[in-house]
């Protein structure tokens, strides 16, 4: 907490457990893709709170994880967000430029390394960015090293102001916990 978050706010739906794990798992990993539907349902309690304006963009995955899972998890909960409030989706305003590796097992220092400079703004869509207020969408926020790296790109882009949506927010207790130093 040394320094201000570039974010406006996170918005979680759960905290990080054994029942959120497997439905996140189950969501990204078992195919069972009907759960974006039910995350989402979760997350529009905070919809209330968002102005009618901002648009919903997924974390992005990489072209090549996206081929081999067929669908990213994200851009399911925002879109099933989208067809609940009625805001805008942008599943491609962002674009993650390199594969990185799976981010589990390292330390938050390492996480932000693994990610850095890995996204940049989909030019054809900076337009519907620019301006506008954002709702990242994202499954788990673990040490926010991912979501920092699309914050900063999506401001970049002139988006006024970016706030994160998840369905579950691993604590900060048990981050330390979990992650080396």
């Amino acid at each position: 907490m040394a320094q201000k978050p570039r974010h406006s706010g996170i918005k979680a739906a759960v905290a990080y457990g054994d029942i959120s794990r497997e439905i996140a798992l189950k969501l990204k990993h078992g195919g069972k893709i009907g759960l974006a539907r039910l995350i989402a349902g979760q997350l529009r309690r905070y919809v209330a709170d968002v102005p009618d304006n901002a648009v919903l963009v997924p974390v992005p995955l990489h072209w090549t994880r996206l081929w081999r899972r067929r669908y990213n998890q994200s851009a399911l909960i925002a879109q099933e967000i989208t067809r609940m409030s009625g805001h805008e989706h942008c599943p491609d305003a962002l674009v993650r430029t390199r594969r990185t590796q799976a981010l589990g097992g390292l330390s938050a220092r390492e996480r932000a390394a693994m990610v850095k400079g890995a996204f940049a703004i989909n030019e054809r869509q900076s337009a519907r960015i620019s301006g506008k207020p954002v709702i990242l969408v994202d499954d788990v926020y673990t040490s926010g090293a991912t979501t920092d790296a699309c914050v900063a790109t999506l401001l970049r882009a002139g988006a006024s102001g970016v706030t994160i949506f998840c369905w579950a927010r691993v604590l900060p207790e048990a981050l330390e916990a979990r992650l080396p130093a």
